[in-house]
């Protein structure tokens, strides 16, 4: 009677799920048809209508799309071994790596100021991690690798080029994992994500707690985990929570999955308990690692609430952080908002996070248009001083767009047209909602959703595998094969 019981609530959450992101994907294609979020370099969003520019940039990711297609389809029937995938990784590798020597950026923002941190030891920039402690795990990882090596911030690069990589491939094995076969078409889309590439120049948490969100995704969706592979699991998923708090949710996504899917009690006690155990130690290296200060330094929660908030920029970062935030203040400014203005704020913020389309690539990967930004020049860099007039900044922007429409869309195209493979791909739509549930009340960039982009890959090529299996059945019956 409790399965029963467990079945109608596992069956009821689902439906939801799935509901609610095929309208969620539905309106960003629609919603892109007409609108385009667009960042601005001053760091505010901003709304503007499509112009011929934005269908071209379709257009040619449409072009872009079908020759990834045939490339697939051509390394399938001329040489489907093994160790191409490792020659395209490597080959994605290298070519980070050249982009790398033609784009050598400086530090800036966030990353500047945890990079100073871990090059100093953790003797200078202090008060930052005061205000700020949710980046003293990236800080820690960049001073271990600090002291293996003396090339500095190259070697974080380098790392962002090899965490690329490896969620590329385990985007590409996830996929086996959710739909039950093989499609080189996720690894070679993968490589060819521009928004991804770009990223490397980004040295922060956003590359490394992908990465692994995508090898969790992959051991939890497994048919059998060997018992290393159960042990592990509850350690990936406490590491990509430290990394980004935002990981939260996936700890909450994968309580559910082991629940409602797989009813194993035993894996959730297993994932509550390492975390429980593995945070106290946390909590216990913070306070040693961070200085007490006399005053209060550490943001709240509440001032992210309150940012997220904010009705001017609709959720984007105005710089209005402070320590004297209460969720007294939150319900004052709601109740100051009303509800009809909350509502707007709410769908503004939404729609230019899942509409935005390159993740702020343009200004992570390239700066925001100082010559001093850069270590020195190049052919390229010159491309890319006038951030408002740079044709290069641009028209890759307008790509980028393009290529995230057409995912969006291929991947409306998965959630309508069934398939066998609801069970596994519940956890991916837990997942999503949410994100989306947690940024209706957070502050906002776009880049906050790119941890989310291996799941958007994946059913973006499964949806233009079902498009492909239709015609093929269209043609067979027309030949009379059928």
């Amino acid at each position: 009677m409790e399965k029963n019981k467990l079945k109608v609530v596992e069956e009821i959450i689902s439906q939801i799920a799935i509901y609610f992101v095929r309208i969620l994907f539905g309106m960003i294609v629609i919603g892109m048809l007409f609108i385009n979020s667009v960042y601005l370099y001053d760091d505010s969003p901003d709304f503007r209508l499509n112009n011929g520019l934005n269908y071209l940039g379709i257009f040619i990711g449409l072009l872009m799309l079908a020759a990834l297609a045939f490339l697939t389809g051509f390394l399938r029937k001329k040489c489907d071994k093994k160790y191409i995938n490792f020659v395209l990784l490597l080959l994605y590798f290298l070519g980070q790596i050249v982009f790398l020597l033609l784009v050598p950026i400086q530090m800036f923002s966030d990353m500047a100021e945890v990079t100073k941190i871990a090059l100093s030891n953790f003797t200078e920039n202090m008060e930052y991690l005061q205000r700020c402690s949710n980046n003293l795990p990236i800080a820690l990882v960049f001073n271990l690798i600090f002291r293996l090596t003396t090339y500095q911030v190259w070697i974080l690069k380098v790392l962002n080029c090899v965490c690329n990589c490896v969620t590329i491939y385990f985007t590409y094995r996830l996929y086996e994992n959710i739909y039950g076969q093989k499609n080189r078409l996720v690894l070679v889309w993968g490589i060819f994500l521009i928004p991804t590439f770009l990223y490397v120049n980004m040295v922060y948490n956003d590359i490394i707690s992908t990465m692994l969100i995508v090898i969790c995704l992959y051991l939890m969706t497994k048919n059998e985990n060997q018992k290393w592979e159960k042990f592990l699991i509850p350690i990936l998923l406490f590491l990509q929570f430290i990394i980004r708090p935002v990981g939260i949710i996936l700890l909450i996504a994968a309580i559910m999955y082991y629940v409602l899917k797989k009813k194993s009690l035993k894996m959730v006690f297993a994932i509550l308990i390492t975390f429980c155990v593995l945070n106290f130690g946390y909590q216990f290296l913070e306070s040693y690692m961070i200085p007490k200060s006399k005053e209060k330094m550490e943001y709240p929660v509440w001032s992210y609430i309150q940012m997220g908030l904010n009705e001017a920029e609709f959720g984007f970062q105005d710089g209005s952080h402070a320590t004297n935030w209460t969720g007294k203040d939150v319900i004052d400014r709601m109740v100051e908002l009303g509800p009809v203005r909350l509502l707007k704020l709410l769908a503004k913020k939404e729609y230019w996070l899942w509409t935005e389309g390159t993740y702020q690539a343009e200004r992570y990967s390239f700066g925001v248009g100082s010559k001093e930004q850069f270590y020195y020049d190049t052919f390229l860099t010159k491309q890319l001083y006038d951030v408002k007039n740079s044709d290069f900044r641009n028209g890759l922007d307008y790509v980028m767009k393009g290529q995230y429409f057409l995912m969006i869309l291929l991947a409306c195209v998965d959630l309508w047209i069934k398939d066998a493979y609801k069970n596994k791909k519940d956890l991916l739509l837990y997942l999503t909602v949410g994100i989306f549930c947690f940024y209706l009340i957070w502050e906002i960039k776009s880049r906050y959703i790119f941890c989310l982009y291996p799941i958007f890959l994946m059913m973006a090529t499964s949806g233009m595998q079902k498009i492909i299996n239709k015609l093929k059945l269209r043609k067979d019956e027309e030949n009379g094969k059928v």
